[in-house]
Parts: structure tokens; C-alpha cells; sequence
């Protein structure tokens, strides 16, 4: 499926060495350190990764993420049953956020599929004794992406999501929606397919950020708060 489709206009686009400039600062003291994480903070991470896309905002995967990980689905007292069939009703129930506007809780979109997933994930974990040793012994980046993506329902952005955000990567891309709408904007994304072209669109972000002299995970970030709407910014003429 074709991913570089165009975000709505922006009346004005940013002079991007401007607008990162005034961001920079910020945005690299935002990126994780790795002593922060530890093999809960990758499982809960895993779990987050699990539970979004497709539709599922990042608040959605979030509430998601903590009701899952109250179930502690590692733990080895579940049988593969019983879990999946925990996991089912959790995310089928009306328990999540963010609240609408009327004030009640939102139900999960995918809470079948999402459970068999889940369990299939938790049985890769499991199997392969933990996520952090693995992570700790490979020492190039790529590598440890290439080794996430063999865990059921994990693809490129993903692990680059969870490397990222545990500190096991820094220039590796995250290339969701966002991403790919404000490298679009900017004119630095060709025509492409993911995830076949995934690295393509990993090479022409990378370049960017050696050209704005951005670290790759800083960048990632701002780009992704920026086109959400996180942030106020002063949009400038080219």
C-alpha cells in the first residue's frame, strides 16, 4: 500500500533548519537514556508496540498497555488459554482512554486478534529467555531490529519504536503516519511501498538529519509531536 500520501496543507511549510533549531535543545534531552529502561520497561514497551497502529491512537495504546500489563501476562502461573481469554475480555471491555466527549470510556478496536497476538508475543519472549540479554549482546542497532522483527506482530517501525524508546538506538527511524507526512512537506520522500521500501525511507530521513545536524531520535520525536499538534511553533515561510 502506497504510504507517502500527503497531509493536509500547511498554509505555510517551516524553514526546517529555523524550526529545529529552536527545538533542538529540548528534543535531545527528551530521548531515554538506556539505564532507564530494563527487561519490564522493554516487555511494557512490546506490549504498547502490540497494541497500536492501525487506527489505535498513541493515548488509546497507552491506557490499552497498562490495563494489559496489570494482568502481569508474563508471569509463568497463566496457561495459554486462560491468558488469552483474559487478554480477550480485558480489551473488550468499555475501560479506556482518552475519555469522549460525553465523558465515558472507549473500548478497544481489535480485542480478539489483539489477544492471540499478545500471546503469541509473550511466548516469543518467554521462549527466548527476555528481551534485554539479547539486546545487550548485539551491539549494532540494525541487528537488534532485525532480531525484534522475528517476534510475532512487530515489523521495522515498531522495533525501531521500542529501540528507541529504551535506549538501545539512536539512529534508527520511526517512520508512522506522522513521519511520513513531514518528510512529504519537506520534499525529502520519493514514492514508495511500505514496508518493502522501509529502509529507502530510512536513508532519505537519515539524510535530513545530517543535513539539520539533528540527532535521528530527537528529530523522530519533535517530527512526530509537531505534526500531532503537541507543540506550538511558528510556522515560517520557505
Amino acid at each position: 500500500m502506497l504510504m507517502a500520501t500527503s497531509s493536509k496543507a500547511l498554509i505555510e511549510l517551516p524553514a526546517w533548519h529555523s524550526v529545529w533549531e529552536e527545538h533542538a535543545a529540548t528534543y535531545q534531552s527528551k530521548i531515554p537514556t538506556l539505564a532507564a529502561s530494563g527487561e519490564m520497561g522493554l516487555r511494557h514497551e512490546l506490549v504498547f508496540c502490540l497494541l497500536g497502529g492501525h487506527g489505535v491512537t498513541f493515548e488509546l495504546a497507552l491506557s490499552a498497555t497498562d490495563v494489559v500489563m496489570a494482568l502481569c501476562p508474563f508471569e509463568s502461573f497463566w496457561t495459554r488459554s486462560k491468558l488469552k481469554q483474559a487478554l480477550r475480555d480485558e480489551l473488550s471491555g468499555a475501560q479506556f482512554d482518552p475519555r469522549r466527549k460525553n465523558g465515558s470510556l472507549r473500548r478497544y478496536r481489535y480485542p480478539n486478534r489483539k489477544a492471540g497476538l499478545l500471546l503469541e508475543a509473550r511466548n516469543w519472549v518467554l521462549a527466548n529467555g527476555g528481551i534485554g540479554h539479547v539486546l545487550t549482546e548485539v551491539q549494532c542497532e540494525y541487528r537488534r531490529r532485525e532480531w525484534l522483527c522475528t517476534c510475532p506482530g512487530i515489523g521495522p517501525k515498531s522495533a525501531s519504536w521500542l529501540l528507541r524508546n529504551t535506549g538501545y538506538a539512536d539512529s534508527l527511524a520511526i517512520l508512522d503516519v506522522h513521519i511520513l507526512r513531514a518528510m512529504e512537506d519537506a520534499g525529502r520522500l520519493p514514492p514508495i511501498q511500505l514496508p518493502r521500501d522501509y529502509e529507502l525511507a530510512e536513508a532519505c530521513f537519515l539524510a535530513w538529519c545530517n543535513e539539520l545536524d539533528a540527532p535521528a531520535s530527537a528529530l523522530d520525536l519533535f517530527l512526530w509531536e509537531w505534526q500531532r499538534g503537541d507543540l506550538e511553533a511558528s510556522k515560517v515561510a520557505d
